[in-house]
């Protein structure tokens, strides 16, 4: 029987395995002031710097005469565009929208230009858990009564190409988790009730009235631990909309490599204690979310494991970085591999939960 498994592993993963695309990250929409020409290629520079935004998931600062450079010649790189009329930015009055979507390669060269890359796939899910405090008070949001401060993050994490997994905060969450854990940042409480809603990762938001303005400190909880942060705004809108700007830039800090990093590696990388074709599957399609992965081939079938060639940009580094984020992995001590030359590749080892 593990034979025949081993014969059908091997047909399959030496096929080639383009990589899955992730959420849209190639079109905007934005408003656009009457007809002139001139409207429109003020609306499509708008509409590209937006898509370079999300397309990266950085905030393109300090950008100057390149990012202006390619903004100009907007117009020429659209694949496609129409008007609509809605809501514009902030819930204002219904007005003039134009929808643009530009072209892959055209964007991935752009960014190329900025020294960054094409954050395409593999980014992680966050899900916010944020408490008040105001006039002495404190108190759990919740999205039926704070529905403007849930469209502020949301707004927030579109503009940065993250999805948000918003709780529900009905009884289940509140039996789960208490104000005390999130104002502590109790991170046991916060990981189970956060489990509920998979692999998403907890940012938790305690928010403080402050003089005519808003305080807040910020947990973003990973594999590895807490990262914290503060923030400050005028408005509770505003105060988190700055918080998921924060937690997106330690998320880009940390997992996607830069432009400079980006240099191709080769990993060979070893999971153990698998049962059959329905674990090849999940691992198959785990590799191909991971946007640091460019390609991969099976290496070697033996009994419960497999080891994967895995060309990853940034090497062992960045391709361990990603693998921290998934929760049906666990890492393991490095096994001896004497089928391994000593002069190939570096080597990760995990245990498929």
């Amino acid at each position: 029987m593990m034979e025949s498994i081993r014969l059908l592993l091997l047909l399959l993963c030496f096929l080639p395995l383009p990589l899955q695309a992730g959420m849209d990250l190639l079109s905007a929409t934005v408003p656009i002031e009457g007809d002139a020409p001139e409207a429109r290629r003020a609306a499509m520079a708008e509409a590209l710097r937006q898509v370079l935004v999300k397309a990266s998931g950085q905030r393109l600062t300090g950008m100057g005469e390149k990012l202006e450079s390619l903004l100009a010649g907007a117009e020429d790189q659209a694949q496609e565009f129409r008007y609509r009329t809605g809501p514009a930015a902030g819930g204002e009055a219904p007005g003039k929208l134009l929808w643009v979507r530009f072209d892959r390669r055209t964007v991935e060269q752009d960014l190329r230009q900025l020294g960054l890359i094409l954050w395409e796939s593999g980014r992680p899910e966050l899900i916010p858990w944020l408490a008040l405090e105001a006039q002495g008070r404190r108190r759990l949001a919740d999205p039926e009564r704070d529905a403007l401060l849930y469209e502020a993050l949301e707004e927030a994490a579109q503009r940065r190409g993250l999805a948000l997994v918003l709780p529900l905060m009905d009884l289940q969450d509140r039996n789960a988790l208490n104000l005390g854990d999130l104002w502590m940042v109790h991170a046991e409480s916060i990981l189970a009730a956060s489990s509920r809603y998979g692999k998403a990762l907890p940012l938790v938001g305690r928010l403080r009235r402050s003089g005519k303005g808003w305080r807040a400190t910020w947990s973003l909880l990973l594999a590895d631990g807490e990262q914290r942060f503060d923030g400050e705004g005028e408005s509770l809108q505003a105060v988190v909309a700055d918080g998921i700007e924060q937690a997106v830039d330690l998320l880009v800090q940390r997992f996607l490599p830069s432009l400079e990093e980006a240099q191709q590696g080769v990993v060979l990388v070893r999971f153990i204690g698998l049962h059959g074709v329905g674990d090849y599957a999940r691992l198959k399609r785990l590799l191909q979310s991971l946007d640091v992965v460019t390609g991969f081939s099976l290496e070697r079938a033996e009994a419960d494991r497999l080891v994967f060639r895995v060309q990853a940009l940034g090497g062992r580094e960045a391709l361990a970085s990603q693998l921290a984020l998934v929760g049906e992995l666990e890492p393991v001590v490095d096994i001896p591999d004497n089928g391994t030359p000593d002069h190939v590749v570096e080597t990760l080892s995990y245990a498929l939960r």
